[in-house]
């Protein structure tokens, strides 16, 4: 097995899909919710561009990647839908327990802004055995992040009227992880208002 190293893993939920899905039939095929193809490489995009000008390396990956990663830092990044639609929120996924400390990082950061609340962590079984996990040996975190729910229009309304926002905070993010050890102790701190 080939592994490529990098400081920083961006994965965009479902994007490449269906064309992708009968390369990699174990991941299922999740097409994702109405909009989630064209909205996750738009934030995914933002975040690596922000960070690819700060001199972080990265590795920016669709939906399906054959490749296995090192990193420090992985996301991967989705958006969610429901049925009955405003019966989901912004939700997080790990598998491991070091990677909670994380999980409480982009809560604390994306909370400041996101106004629906959160579901508690890997509140599904898709959320902690999520399929790109194996694919990536994180070093400090490796988390699914759901923004929001796409089926339900005020979540919507405010997740398309702050997609550039959604990149942003990312990058913020993943820059403060990994420059979190330059740093006191403490909380993490928002960097900008």
């Amino acid at each position: 097995m080939h592994v490529l190293a990098a400081a920083v893993l961006i994965g965009a939920g479902h994007q490449g899909r269906p064309q992708s899905c009968k390369f990699f039939p174990s991941h299922k095929c999740n097409l994702g919710a109405a909009g989630e193809r064209e909205l996750t490489p738009l934030v995914a995009d933002e975040a690596a561009k922000i960070l690819r000008a700060q001199g972080v390396s990265l590795v920016r990956v669709p939906a399906d990647f054959s490749q296995h990663y090192r990193v420090q830092e992985a996301v991967f990044l989705h958006f969610d839908g429901a049925q009955p639609p405003c019966s989901s929120r912004a939700s997080i996924g790990y598998a491991r327990q070091q990677d909670e400390a994380a999980a409480r990082n982009w809560r604390q950061l994306y909370g400041g802004y996101w106004p629906f609340g959160f579901h508690r962590d890997n509140f599904t079984a898709n959320l902690s055995g999520y399929y790109g996990f194996r694919q990536v040996q994180a070093s400090d975190a490796a988390l699914v992040i759901e923004f929001g729910e796409l089926s339900c229009l005020p979540q919507r309304a405010w997740l398309h009227a702050n997609i550039k926002k959604l990149g942003e905070l990312v990058a913020q993010f993943l820059q403060a992880r990994l420059d979190r050890s330059k740093a006191p102790a403490g909380e993490f701190k928002r960097r900008y208002p």
